[in-house]
């Protein structure tokens, strides 16, 4: 019950109060247990108790104010290091010499004041880890911001993600032409190993993070890592909802609920600085190539095939176009994911490119479609070169994973100067109108138009 503003006032007279009564009750138990009733009830004995009483009470208020009034100053000071602390930090300002350690209260005894210390000291620390963590993730970002160059990225990226979650071994690897590319490896031996590794495609395909613990009693075979890891933590990195690489991480530990929740928040900002980066690596390269097939890109393949229908009218020669689609190229996306589709495109430009005489020029002309240009080739020779083509796909398969696709195309065949035209885009829309009569009538065909 509180009698005034002040909880030592009001311990001070409820103690006084009490040794007031305890002192006027004495007198009474005295008598009782034998002491004679002219002394029990004297006014002087009477007295005496309640003098005895509020002595009592005075020397309770000044232990309670002595002991556990300096240890609550303290913590007001502590306290009050802590909020200073805080502001110095708000305005973006060093923490100087306040450590956890500093604001720290010494626990000595087990009561509530002990308890009270303790939970200041746990909240002291979680104060200073989350400081801790909030200005790595800064420096984080304006190194990442800063970093354009892939290999520098990825190497200053891995090396702060893995001492900011303990880990023991890391890598960084990076999607590039329809395939993992470790760019950045930290104690794991052959990271070429992971490449292909089912968990790996699972994560990309799912674009979930995937945690292995590791139990005691199972035997590893050391490939990964040179020491025993307890757990492995395989995160993908998703830009605009695309799988463009992932990060690899072991530790001899577990990994603590704050490491796995940090590695997300890391693993946002680096998919955009290697989204980045990735956009800027590109750009120094030839302007003139795809950078997923090493094909000409269809702007600068427009360029080539006005040059050589000109060339044909010219000389009143004959130019070949073929238009080549993949069949169900969408499924093969849904069924194995992105990567897998991209290692498609990868594989079929790799194997029609040589397929196509010297001086033949394709494109790849826009998603899963390209478009070759045959100077000097009539409609038959068109539709041989497109039924060879057809046939080698046919018999092929890419293997992606533990899987192995097998795809075909259908084909859309024009020639000049047998279709008559008056500009090249006219050969374009003339073979794309055979691509769509190949893919109604069934696919894995070609057609002449």
């Amino acid at each position: 019950m509180r009698i005034t503003k002040k909880i030592f006032n009001d311990l001070a007279i409820w103690m006084i109060g009490f040794g007031i009564i305890v002192g006027i009750i004495f007198p009474f138990f005295a008598y009782a247990f034998g002491v004679s009733r002219e002394i029990a009830y004297s006014w002087r004995f009477i007295t005496a108790c309640i003098a005895a009483g509020i002595f009592v009470g005075t020397i309770n208020i000044i232990l309670s104010r002595t002991i556990i009034a300096r240890k609550l100053r303290l913590l007001i000071s502590k306290m009050h290091m802590v909020q200073d602390n805080l502001m110095e930090v708000a305005k973006g300002g060093d923490t100087g010499d306040y450590t956890p350690e500093k604001c720290h209260i010494r626990i000595d005894s087990t009561d509530e004041i002990g308890e009270s210390a303790l939970v200041f000291n746990n909240l002291v620390d979680a104060l200073s880890a989350s400081i801790s963590a909030e200005r790595t993730m800064q420096d984080y970002t304006r190194m990442l911001t800063s970093r354009l160059e892939l290999k520098s990225l990825t190497k200053r990226a891995l090396s702060v993600i893995m001492e900011s979650t303990n880990s023991d071994a890391g890598a960084i690897l990076v999607e590039r032409e329809g395939e993992l590319v470790p760019i950045e490896i930290s104690g794991i031996k052959y990271p070429e190993k992971l490449i292909n590794h089912s968990i790996v495609m699972e994560v990309l395909k799912t674009e979930k993070q995937k945690i292995i613990d590791i139990p005691e009693d199972i035997v590893i075979d050391g490939l990964l890592v040179d020491f025993r890891p307890k757990a492995i933590i395989i995160e993908p990195l998703i830009y605009n909802d695309i799988p463009i690489g992932i990060i690899v991480l072991t530790s001899m530990a577990n990994y603590s609920e704050d490491n796995i929740s940090r590695i997300g928040m890391f693993s946002q900002s680096l998919s955009l600085a290697l989204h980045n980066a990735i956009i800027h690596e590109q750009m120094h390269k030839l302007a003139a190539i795809d950078p997923l097939t090493g094909l000409l890109n269809r702007r600068y393949g427009m360029i080539r095939l006005r040059e050589e229908y000109s060339k044909a009218v010219r000389s009143e020669g004959s130019l070949g176009v073929m238009m080549l689609d993949i069949d169900h190229f969408k499924k093969v996306n849904d069924t194995y994911g992105h990567l897998a589709g991209d290692r498609v495109l990868i594989y079929l430009s790799r194997l029609i490119k040589p397929l196509l005489r010297e001086g033949d020029i394709i494109m790849r002309y826009g998603g899963e479609e390209f478009c070759a240009i045959l100077p000097g080739a009539s409609a038959e020779d068109t539709l041989k070169m497109a039924e060879r083509i057809r046939f080698a796909v046919q018999e092929s398969k890419v293997t992606y994973a533990e899987f192995e696709i097998k795809v075909t195309l259908s084909l859309g065949i024009v020639s000049y100067p047998e279709t008559a035209i008056a500009h090249e885009q006219e050969l374009l829309a003339a073979s794309d109108e055979a691509l769509y009569i190949s893919k109604e009538s069934g696919r894995n065909k070609s057609t002449v138009k």
